[in-house]
């Protein structure tokens, strides 16, 4: 049976649904993307970070409202823009999942944590990387890893001097782990796809602004994975031009 998964990223909610954030107004563009899909029903959310720009409780109630309403379990982490522990008290219960391991489907999920305090760029950390060399050890099943900062360089200097810094420890693990079919992450603002042996490492779009492409709509990844560990995947673009948001 075919997993559906919906990949959303780099929201950057405001306390003011109104308010801009570098010119762009990005509550009313994570609205549209929630409306296209309430449209297709996935089964799982994947939520990989900046969530909220200023950390405010309205912007995480906002959020959990929206996804209350999609219907469908969530994994949410934190991004350099988040407050983690305003994020777990406001959208810590059903249905958002509370553990960092999830499986669903013969796949298996594991959420990691880039956050640094007061820094933009991430790091997982000696003591997170043995516990995910411990966590994919255990179980063989097609394992799918989500952290908010890319662990690989993209090719753009501005993104590659604040990604995750001890990116090539976190390859090092799992290049042991065969099962590591999917990479995600988000606070690049882009797209972006590399292989390296059986895992693809993806980027996904934000629902807020594109990286130097202001004129691109919102964004999201759509994911259907397979229980023999195939997959496939789609970026979607949603046009916010109609939408009013009050």
């Amino acid at each position: 049976m075919t997993l559906s998964i919906a990949q959303i990223t780099d929201l950057h909610l405001l306390v003011d649904p109104q308010a801009a954030l570098r010119g762009c107004v990005t509550t009313p563009r994570a609205a549209a993307v929630f409306g296209n899909l309430k449209q297709r029903s996935p089964d799982l959310l994947l939520l990989s970070g900046d969530l909220s720009e200023d950390g405010s409780p309205a912007s995480y109630e906002r959020l959990r409202d929206w996804v209350e309403e999609l219907g469908c379990p969530a994994i949410a982490i934190a991004g350099n823009h988040d407050q983690p522990e305003r994020l777990t008290e406001i959208c810590g219960r059903s249905p958002f999942m509370g553990e960092p391991v999830y499986s669903i489907q013969g796949w298996r999920i594991i959420a990691l944590d880039s956050y640094q305090p007061k820094r933009i760029d991430g790091r997982l950390r000696g003591d997170q990387l043995d516990w995910l060399d411990q966590r994919l050890g255990e179980d063989s099943s097609p394992t799918l890893l989500m952290l908010h900062h890319p662990p690989v360089l993209i090719g753009v200097t501005k993104m590659d001097a604040i990604g995750l810094k001890d990116g090539p420890e976190f390859l090092e693990v799992i290049a042991h782990h065969q099962q590591v079919r999917l990479v995600l992450s988000g606070h690049a603002h882009q797209a972006f796809i590399q292989g390296r042996g059986l895992t693809t490492f993806l980027g996904c779009p934000a629902t807020a602004m594109q990286f130097d492409q202001p004129e691109l709509p919102a964004g999201w990844r759509s994911l259907e994975l397979e229980p023999d560990g195939s997959w496939r995947s789609q970026i979607h673009w949603v046009d916010t031009d109609s939408i009013h948001f009050a």
